[in-house]
């Protein structure tokens, strides 16, 4: 269950009592509990104030995964107030989504077929690094999210994207016009495949 740090005195109060008292058991498993998003000045969001962008513009500007990657690798996951900003949710569609989008687009121009998903080759040391990373990057993220730990899956994400593209994509480049395509493009697809199952729970869409 999920609700923010002031449920703590009353919501999940009175779940956890009304357990113990009809079933003797507790009511929940886990509970992940959250702070409060307030306005960029520090300020609480109010309608009448109109001090918070519109919500429905984000989704357009940035899309929902955009946001939702921005909440949940923010303080807010550890039950603290977040300072919502529009910046900050421009930042992580330029690091995350778009970098992403870019590194699947690389992949489509050099893949023919558009389904080499073989067994990564290991010949060369820049395949072997990548698929040590991307190996890293699931038990990393696999262990955050087992312990309900958002901020750290996401931080763990985000560098598996930038060494992916910030390092293997970039000095690879001439590899996959030449014959070591047969070696780097099933790599790169199992690296993309991989992240899309990562991120999948943080940002679906």
């Amino acid at each position: 269950i999920s609700e923010y740090v002031p449920q703590v005195r009353t919501w999940f109060y009175y779940m956890h009592v009304l357990a113990v008292i009809m079933f003797n058991k507790p009511a929940f498993k886990n509970v992940v509990v959250t702070g409060t998003v307030l306005a960029e000045d520090g300020s609480k969001m109010s309608k009448s104030k109109g001090n918070f962008p519109n919500p429905h513009l984000i989704f357009d500007k940035y899309g929902a995964d955009a946001l939702r990657f921005y909440l949940m690798s923010s303080p807010l996951m550890r039950a603290e107030d977040l300072n919502f900003s529009e910046k900050g949710v421009q930042e992580v569609y330029r690091k995350v989504v778009a970098l992403l989008y870019n590194i699947y687009q690389f992949y489509e121009m050099y893949c023919s077929d558009n389904k080499i998903f073989n067994k990564p080759a290991k010949k060369s040391i820049l395949d072997q690094w990548i698929l040590s990373v991307t190996n890293k990057t699931i038990r990393d993220v696999t262990n955050a999210l087992d312990e309900y730990d958002t901020i750290k899956a996401c931080s763990a994400i985000v560098s598996c994207i930038e060494d992916l593209s910030l390092w293997y994509v970039r000095r690879s480049r001439e590899r996959f016009s030449s014959d070591e395509k047969k070696d780097a493009m099933p790599t790169l697809a199992y690296a993309l495949m991989t992240l899309a199952k990562l991120i999948a729970p943080i940002s679906p869409f």
